[in-house]
């Protein structure tokens, strides 16, 4: 009976140390409490994170760590604190030296440490970092919801009836599904939606789509014009919208030409002062070749129209050539990577000189080679020094046709 015993004792033993072993590691890792965490912001100009922190012991630093939509993580130290148990916590980030993005989803968690060595990661929390400027009220219609300032739920449903109108059309383009949702947001002046999104520089914009968040911004204000500018503007950003969608992970391979020609296009009529702006150009034989779209369009108003107008009409020929399929077909060419002209090349089999040209030569006499060529600077040089040699071998070799 004594030899159970011994044996049984010693079990006894093991799981009491065991036990407490396993409540001092509870103790270590639930040490640490936090608690009342909080974020405020001032649009624009900067946001503070809150967190009452609590131990056994002082709590002596912390960090919080904090992310806008993909982009890594950044970390910023607690403001200076004197450690204390429990202990107020409070980082301020300036908003107009961050990477937070506006109308970003804000991702964001603390780490705390203590006197006694103890840790503690919260769980990450989430912002929707919008303009608190302004007290949006809201409304949803299928997987669009309507953000507006000023108006009756009258004007909202107006503008979701004109983006629901618009998105059908889009996704027979572009062949992809609408993200959901699309956050749109209806700011009643232009300055307001400017200094929101930081176009000061560029005054000639209107509007502006944020894609990898799903939102669009337009400037629209409630009156008798306001359904005219709904259809005008709504889908032109709902384009840019879709053509992420299309063209993830390699978006930023899509030349502006396109992105912002198909966006132009689905506006509807032509804008009368793109139109013109287009007419004068190519009567004076001032358009530049579509190979210069290829990256940011110029800040300049004036350039900036007849960028616009050109860039609609490239795209309107590649729709007549090549229709919907095409259109997917460069969609998936950029998604790869492509570059400006190689996507042409890759998804439709020819150039986008061959393109431009065809476009060009549709306006009338005098919009062909000469005016393709134009401006291309030292490059058609290059091209024709190469080209011309070659093909008088090819004509001094062929052989001499009898007259019969």
């Amino acid at each position: 009976m004594r030899r159970l015993i011994v044996p049984l004792l010693v079990v006894i033993a093991l799981a009491a140390s065991i036990g407490s072993a396993s409540a001092d590691t509870a103790t270590l890792a639930d040490g640490i409490t936090a608690t009342s965490i909080k974020v405020t912001y001032t649009f624009a100009r900067s946001m503070t994170f809150s967190v009452t922190a609590a131990s056994s012991s002082a709590i002596t630093q912390a960090t919080l760590f904090y992310q806008s939509g993909v982009t890594p993580p950044r970390s910023q130290p607690a403001n200076p604190f004197t450690p204390a148990n429990p202990v107020d916590l409070a980082a301020s980030v300036d908003l107009s030296k961050s990477s937070i993005s506006a109308f970003s989803t804000v991702s964001y968690w603390w780490e705390i440490s203590d006197e006694a060595g103890r840790q503690l990661r919260t769980d990450t929390q989430t912002l929707a970092y919008i303009d608190n400027r302004f007290a949006w009220k809201d409304f949803a219609s299928g997987a669009v919801h309507v953000h507006w300032p000023v108006g009756d739920s009258g004007f909202s449903a107006t503008a979701a009836a004109v983006a629901n109108e618009a998105l059908p059309r889009l996704q027979q383009q572009l062949g992809v599904e609408p993200p959901s949702p699309i956050d749109l947001y209806l700011y009643t002046k232009v300055d307001d939606l400017r200094s929101a999104v930081e176009l000061s520089g560029r005054p000639w914009l209107g509007g502006l789509a944020r894609p990898e968040f799903g939102v669009a911004l337009v400037a629209i204000a409630p009156g008798d014009s306001a359904l005219v500018q709904m259809r005008h503007d709504i889908p032109h950003e709902l384009t840019h919208l879709m053509v992420f969608i299309a063209t993830t992970p390699g978006y930023r391979s899509v030349p502006r030409w396109l992105d912002e020609g198909l966006a132009t296009l689905n506006e509807g009529e032509p804008d009368s002062s793109q139109a013109e702006s287009l007419r004068v150009a190519f009567a004076n034989n001032q358009l530049s070749p579509i190979m210069t779209l290829c990256g940011a369009f110029p800040a300049d108003a004036t350039a900036a129209k007849l960028a616009y107008a050109q860039s609609r009409g490239v795209v309107q020929q590649i729709i007549d050539d090549y229709g919907s399929a095409g259109l997917q077909a460069l969609m998936a060419a950029y998604r790869d990577g492509a570059s400006c002209t190689g996507g042409v090349e890759r998804g439709l089999n020819t150039t986008l000189a061959s393109i431009e040209l065809k476009w060009r030569s549709s306006l009338g006499p005098g919009g062909g080679a000469a005016a393709v060529a134009s401006g291309s600077g030292p490059w058609i040089v290059i091209w024709l020094a190469l080209a011309l040699p070659l093909l008088g071998l090819i004509m001094w070799r062929k052989p001499k046709r009898s007259n019969l």
